[in-house]
């Protein structure tokens, strides 16, 4: 496709992505964001769209999966703030364990140590797992098979459950 067809098509609807994206959120800033991160994921399936009267529609489905996402990666990143601010300075947990800072200090020297005996490929895997990615790009990242990520994380979460099963709710 012509450069400058697609360049006048995104321009023509970028305003109305902009009126699309008012209704997710109303910061100008987030406007922004979510309109440009549209177009930069909708260039590379464009050619399929380009002439089709559903192109608004097409735009408006990926403009809403991406304000998903990124709401989820937002949510989960205050868990991990509001999990700092009670004074815990490390990864996995949204909420304190316990009111008393001693024993608190012992839980989190338990999951500290159970994540170290991670293998460092299901570590990182994991932590970025935690802080919002998809299975889908921690594959491209990783360079490893969905189901690969999939299963590493799975196998992951039973290893620190079973590690930390004391703490488990009755």
């Amino acid at each position: 496709m012509e450069s400058k067809k697609l360049n006048l098509a995104l321009l023509e609807n970028q305003s109305i992505l902009k009126n699309i994206a008012f209704k997710f959120t109303k910061d100008p800033e987030e406007i922004n964001e979510l309109v440009q991160e549209t177009l930069v994921r909708s260039i590379k399936y464009i050619d399929n769209f380009f002439n089709n009267p559903k192109l608004v529609s097409w735009l408006y489905v990926i403009m809403k999966n991406v304000y998903i996402n990124h709401y989820r990666r937002n949510q989960r990143h205050t868990e991990y703030e509001h999990f700092r601010s009670a004074g815990y300075r490390d990864e996995g947990c949204s909420e304190p364990f316990t009111t008393n800072t001693v024993e608190g200090k012992f839980v989190m020297k338990d999951i500290r140590d159970a994540l170290k005996k991670l293998p460092p490929d299901h570590y990182e895997l994991f932590v970025q797992y935690m802080e919002g990615y998809k299975y889908r790009e921690l594959s491209d990242h990783f360079g490893l098979p969905e189901g690969t990520v999939k299963t590493r994380i799975h196998h992951t979460r039973k290893f620190l459950q079973k590690q930390l099963s004391v703490y488990k709710k009755r």
